[in-house]
C-alpha cells in the first residue's frame, strides 16, 4: 500500500507538470522568444522546489517501508500442519418418537428413519464432517490452536424451488486460545460428568467450496487481522464434552455448538446444570482414546513460556523460546534463545537444545556451525527411549548438512549410520545420491 500511495503522489506532481506544458505550449505558437524567456525563469524557480518536495516525500516514504520492514521480521504467523485429525465418528439423534439412530460421521435429522426423502439438502444430515483437524497457529508469540471442521455441503441454483442441487466441500475453522486445550482435556477427567467449555474464540469462519481455494491463507490472514483489532469477532464455540466409562467400555460424546460472543449465553451454556441437557439430542461419539489423543497431541505441542528479561530466566524458558521461535520461522531468534539455553546449562544431558540449534543454523544455511551443534547433541545419549527417534536424526540432518558443504563422503557415512539405527527415510538420500557416485 505504502508503495502504491508513494507512485500515486510521485505522479500527479508530474501531471500538474504537464499542465503547465500544455497552457505554455499555446503561448510558443505565438512568440517563441518569450516562451523559452518564460520557460527558463519557470523552470529556474520552479523545479527546485518541486525536486526538494520529491526528496522530502521519497525519504519520508522510505522511512515507512523501513519500519514496516522492521515489523515484518518479527510478525510470523504460521499454520501447522495437522497435529491430529478424527476421520470416524458415529453420529447420534434423538428421532421424533423417542428412539433414537445412528449414522457414520453424520448426525441425523430427527425425522431420519420416518422420512424416506434423501435429496438436496437433506442429503447433509442435520450435521456431518470429513475431517476434524486440529493445527496451531502463531501470531506474534501468541499460540493458538484452531479446529478445523471439513464437511460435505452443497447449495441450490434454483433455492426458491429447490431445484438443481450442487455439492461441494467446505470447511469451518476456530481459532481459539491454546490454553484452552488444558480445559477440554484436563488432567483428571472424570468418567460420566458432562462438561463443557467455551473457546473465547479469536475468530472464526466459513470457506465454502474450499478445494478450489488457498483456503490456508484465507484463515491465517482473518486471524492476523483479529488478533491485530482490524476485525472484530462476535462469535465464539462451545466444546461440550461427555467421557463415559460403562462395563469396561470407555467412549466419549461430544458436540460443537456455535455461538455469539456474549458472556449470557456462555454462562448457559457452560451451567453444571444444564451440561447434560446439551446431549439430550443429539451429538457425536467415538472410543475415548481417540478423543483424548486428538487434544492430547494438540496440548503436547503447546509451548509454556514467560517473558524473557534477560534476568532470572531459567534454562527451560530459554529453550522453550527458542522452540516457539523456531516454529514460526524466526530462525535468529531461536538460535538466539538456544545459545543463552546452552550457556546457562552447557552440561545439559538433553541433546534436544543443540538439535534444535543445528537445525536453526542448517535454515539460514549456516552449515558448519550446524555441524558441530549436530556433533554436540550426538554426544549426549538419549535417556528416554521415547526420544531415540529424534537423536537418530541428528545424524541425517548433519549429513544433508555436509552435504551442502560438498562433502559428499561424510554426507553419505552419516545418511547410512541414520539408516542402520532405524531412520527409513535416509534410505531415498542413499539410494539418489550416494549409489550413483558408486556407480
Amino acid at each position: 500500500m505504502r508503495l502504491y500511495d508513494f507512485k500515486v503522489y510521485k505522479y500527479s506532481y508530474i501531471y500538474r507538470f504537464k499542465g503547465c506544458l500544455i497552457i505554455t505550449n499555446a503561448f510558443m505558437l505565438k512568440n517563441k522568444a518569450i516562451f523559452f524567456r518564460i520557460f527558463i525563469v519557470f523552470a529556474f524557480l520552479v523545479m527546485p522546489v518541486f525536486l526538494m518536495a520529491q526528496k522530502k516525500d521519497r525519504k519520508k516514504d522510505r522511512n515507512k517501508y523501513q519500519t514496516v520492514s522492521e515489523q515484518d521480521l518479527i510478525n510470523y504467523s504460521t499454520l501447522s500442519a495437522p497435529e491430529a485429525v478424527i476421520n470416524h465418528a458415529t453420529g447420534w439423534a434423538r428421532q421424533n418418537n423417542g428412539a433414537w439412530y445412528s449414522m457414520k460421521n453424520e448426525i441425523p435429522f430427527s425425522d431420519q428413519k420416518a422420512n424416506k426423502n434423501n435429496t438436496g439438502v437433506r442429503k447433509l444430515g442435520y450435521d456431518n464432517f470429513i475431517q476434524l483437524e486440529m493445527r496451531s497457529l502463531t501470531i506474534n508469540n501468541k499460540q493458538y490452536n484452531v479446529l478445523i471442521k471439513k464437511y460435505r455441503d452443497g447449495a441450490y441454483e434454483f433455492p426458491v424451488l429447490k431445484e438443481d442441487w450442487k455439492g461441494f466441500n467446505s470447511l469451518d475453522f476456530y481459532v481459539f486460545p491454546s490454553i484452552k486445550l488444558f480445559k477440554i482435556l484436563p488432567d483428571s477427567v472424570t468418567f460420566n460428568e458432562a462438561y463443557a467449555v467455551d473457546l473465547n474464540v479469536l475468530t472464526r469462519g466459513t470457506i465454502k467450496n474450499y478445494t478450489h481455494k488457498n483456503w490456508k491463507s484465507i484463515l491465517v490472514e482473518q486471524a492476523e487481522q483479529t488478533h491485530l483489532g482490524e476485525q472484530i469477532n462476535g462469535f465464539d464455540l462451545i466444546i461440550a464434552v461427555f467421557p463415559i466409562k460403562n462395563n469396561g467400555k470407555e467412549v466419549c460424546r461430544f458436540r460443537l455448538i456455535k455461538s455469539f460472543d456474549n458472556n449470557y449465553l456462555r454462562s448457559i451454556y457452560t451451567a453444571p446444570n444444564h451440561r447434560e441437557e446439551l446431549f439430550r439430542s443429539e451429538f457425536y461419539e467415538v472410543k475415548y482414546y481417540v478423543f483424548k489423543n486428538f487434544i492430547q497431541a494438540a496440548k503436547d505441542n503447546y509451548v509454556k513460556v514467560t517473558p524473557a528479561t534477560g534476568t532470572g530466566d531459567t534454562f527451560h524458558n530459554y529453550y522453550n523460546w527458542g522452540i516457539l521461535k523456531y516454529r514460526v520461522g524466526d530462525y535468529i531468534k531461536a538460535i538466539e534463545y538456544f545459545q543463552k539455553a546452552i550457556a546457562l546449562h552447557p552440561d545439559t544431558k538433553d541433546f534436544m537444545p543443540f538439535a534444535y540449534l543445528g537445525n536453526a543454523q542448517s535454515k539460514l544455511h549456516r552449515y558448519s556451525d550446524a555441524i558441530g551443534s549436530y556433533d554436540r547433541a550426538l554426544e549426549i545419549n538419549p535417556d528416554n527411549v521415547m526420544q531415540y527417534s529424534n537423536w537418530v536424526r541428528n545424524y541425517f540432518n548433519r549429513g544433508v548438512a555436509k552435504y551442502y558443504l560438498g562433502d559428499m563422503k561424510g554426507a553419505c557415512k552419516d545418511w547410512n549410520k541414520a539408516l542402520e539405527l532405524g531412520f527409513g527415510p535416509a534410505h531415498d538420500y542413499i539410494v539418489e545420491y550416494c549409489n550413483k557416485k558408486e556407480k
